[in-house]
């Protein structure tokens, strides 16, 4: 009579109605419903993650550039320092130099002045004795010795005295 399509078509209408009955469909919406709300929860988190992440990236960024432009001013300031440190030392040295040439300059002059004197003393001490010796050597007459020693003894002090002058 009936056969066994009949009886499968039977059951599955049944289990259809059963399915309605139980509200089982809605239950399966519900459950896909909240799962696409976790979805959707889920991806507006992972959008304001990102935004957030986006503004951290772009506040290091402009921290970053901060650094570098602090870094060269630094950099560049210090550079600048460093020339006038230079310039400032060359400049000290060599008028250092100069002051050194300078002294040097006037204690050769000094020297010379003084070898200058030293020479000409000797030579006058020298000269005053060649003389004293022919003058004694060559006056016979007792009294021609005692002037010409008299003489001789008033150059001596006159020699003396432009020596301490």
């Amino acid at each position: 009579m009936f056969d066994a399509t009949f009886w499968v078509a039977i059951s599955f209408v049944i289990f259809c109605l059963i399915i309605i009955y139980k509200k089982i469909p809605q239950i399966i919406n519900n459950l896909l419903d909240n799962k696409i709300n976790e979805i959707k929860s889920e991806i507006d988190n992972a959008k304001n993650l990102k935004n957030e992440s986006e503004q951290l990236l772009q506040k290091y960024k402009n921290k970053i550039e901060a650094a570098h432009t602090e870094s060269h001013n630094i950099i560049n300031s210090e550079k600048k320092e460093t020339e006038i440190f230079i310039k400032e030392s060359e400049n000290k040295f060599e008028q250092l130099i100069v002051n050194k040439k300078k002294s040097l300059e006037q204690k050769l002059d000094q020297m010379k002045v003084k070898a200058i004197k030293d020479i000409q003393n000797v030579s006058n001490k020298i000269a005053l004795e060649a003389v004293k010796k022919i003058i004694l050597n060559s006056a016979n007459d007792e009294k021609m010795k005692v002037v010409n020693q008299k003489n001789l003894d008033k150059i001596f002090v006159n020699l003396k005295d432009s020596k301490t002058s």
